[in-house]
């Protein structure tokens, strides 16, 4: 590793790419970022069997769950919980205080910010983008609010996802949708502003 903090927690068998960093110093570590001394940071947690391929930074605070892997260059920020199973694709970028659960698929170029929560078996093509900022920083007394993503629910590439929405389980986002309103489950949804068109089969649905 080109650089990590001494209380990094590697798992069995974990591959880790020889310009990975791991720990980095997050928001609140100002001291450590300047100082250099990463000593006292909480670490990242990386579980057995992980790939993290190079170009990869994992902030402090944060765990990959067993069996989880990254492309190259994705950044994931601090307190994030990735869960087993996880494909995170190149160019990724996880903001902090991110949930994602088991088994779910992240394409290449996908944005994920702060306050987001993602259940298990979901899939995010690429270059999906996801928000939090209803106000793009005019209204620092609202507070940003990250989409929700149920269970088994699959978005397409490049969709955009607007602050606070909630994607049902099992449903369907197509390709390069502006989700402005809240997606119910086994629902099909396309366009600008997104509309739905259908009803997931049933033969089709895994929750």
């Amino acid at each position: 590793m080109a650089k990590g903090c001494k209380k990094n927690v590697i798992g069995k068998e974990a591959y880790i790419g020889k310009t990975v960093i791991l720990g980095h110093p997050g928001k609140g570590d100002r001291e450590a970022l300047l100082s250099g001394d990463w000593s006292k940071l909480e670490g990242t947690r990386i579980g057995d069997r992980c790939v993290i391929r190079d170009g990869t930074i994992v902030y402090s605070s944060t765990s990959i769950g067993e069996g989880s892997q990254t492309g190259h260059f994705v950044l994931i920020r601090e307190n994030v919980r990735i869960g087993k199973g996880c494909v995170i694709g190149t160019t990724t970028v996880i903001e902090n205080e991110v949930t994602i659960g088991d088994r779910v698929s992240i394409q290449s170029g996908v944005f994920i910010p702060t306050y987001t929560t993602i259940e298990d078996d979901v899939f995010v093509g690429p270059r999906a983008c996801l928000t939090n900022d209803k106000y793009m920083g005019r209204t620092p007394q609202i507070p940003m609010e990250g989409p929700h993503v149920e269970k088994g629910a699959r978005i397409g590439a490049n969709s955009t996802i607007l602050p606070g929405i909630r994607i049902g389980r099992d449903s369907v986002v197509g390709s390069s949708a502006v989700v402005t309103h809240d997606v119910e489950p086994y629902s099909i949804v396309v366009g600008n502003p997104a509309r739905k068109v259908g009803t997931v089969p049933k033969e089709h649905r895994r929750f």
